[in-house]
Formats: C-alpha cells, structure tokens, sequence
C-alpha cells in the first residue's frame, strides 16, 4: 500500500467530476491501492492534473470556470470496462468517452494547464482504481471490479479539489446545468 497525497508528493489542484455511483465498485479497492483515496478524493475521472497553483487560485479563476462551464449540460456515461496502463494502474473507461476528452481539451485550452502537464502524447479519460505497489497483484482485482460491470453513472458536477501530502479538499464545484 502507498501513502496518501498526490503521485508527485507536491501542492497542486485537480479539476474532476465525481462519480459517488462507482463507490459501490471500486471504493474499496481506492482505499487499499490508490493514495489520492486514502486523502479525500472521491471517486472521479480527472479533467486536469495539474490545473492552477493552488496559492494561485482566486475568485476569479473559479468565475472563469463557472463561465466555461455554464452550458455544458449534465450527461449520462457507462463505465463499461476494465483498463490498464501498463501492469502498474487499473483504471475504468467511462463511455462516450469523447464527452470527457471533449472538457478536458476546453478546460486545458482556456487555462493554458495541459491535463498531466503534457506528460502524454494522448489523453485518455478514465477513473483510476489501482495502483501497484509493493509487489500487489491488480489482476484479481480487476476481476473482482469486471464483473460489476457495466456501471450506468451520470455527471453532474465539476469539483475543483487542492491538496498533497496527506490531505485533499473540496474548493469548489460546477453544477452542471
């Protein structure tokens, strides 16, 4: 098992949604392998990691995305399968999964903060379950979430969210309309 806080150990912010629905699923398996879970992050896919300096974000930047996002209707989406980037994280796909990569290329354009900071060549939307660490074996794992599939959620709000270390926070959230 990994310690809470961040992959990177630093300060930053996250812009998500929450999915509470997957808890049922995979909530426990977060809790054991994924260290933002074990300090306050629900559930979620990630629309940007990085987004601003948290000591940066000012009402302002949160007015900014209330704008970006006041027309953007609440939508209906399937986690429908198991995903893997390499043997290290197991991760859900959440389908269309073109609604998701569509808002994270509009918040990472009117933000200039490219999701993982560009660190990949594609994006690709999912909601992470596990990581591996310490020798632990994903494989039954993703077992046990595969057949608790597929998972009807809907999204319905945008959460940003600062943390590291050991703690995460709620900083604000977008009601989608």
């Amino acid at each position: 098992m990994t310690g809470p806080g961040t992959s990177s150990g630093r300060r930053q912010s996250a812009v998500l949604i929450p999915v509470p629905k997957a808890d049922s699923v995979v909530g426990r398996w977060r809790l054991e392998h994924d260290p933002v879970a074990m300090a306050g992050v629900p559930a979620h896919v990630t629309l940007v990691v990085p987004w601003l300096p948290p000591g940066e974000i000012g009402p302002d930047d949160l007015a900014e995305l209330d704008k970006e996002l006041a027309e953007v209707p609440a939508f209906d989406f399937v986690l429908d399968r198991v995903g893997w980037f390499g043997r290290r994280v197991l991760w859900l796909a959440p389908e269309p999964s073109g609604l998701f990569t569509s808002l994270i290329h509009r918040l990472a354009d009117r933000f200039g903060t490219p999701p993982w900071e560009d660190e990949f060549d594609e994006v690709i939307p999912h909601m992470t379950v596990a990581h591996a660490s310490d020798g632990v074996e994903l494989v039954p794992i993703a077992a046990d979430v595969a057949v608790k599939l597929p998972l009807r959620c809907r999204a319905e709000e945008v959460w940003v969210m600062v943390g590291g270390g050991g703690r995460w926070d709620l900083l604000h959230r977008v009601r989608l309309s």
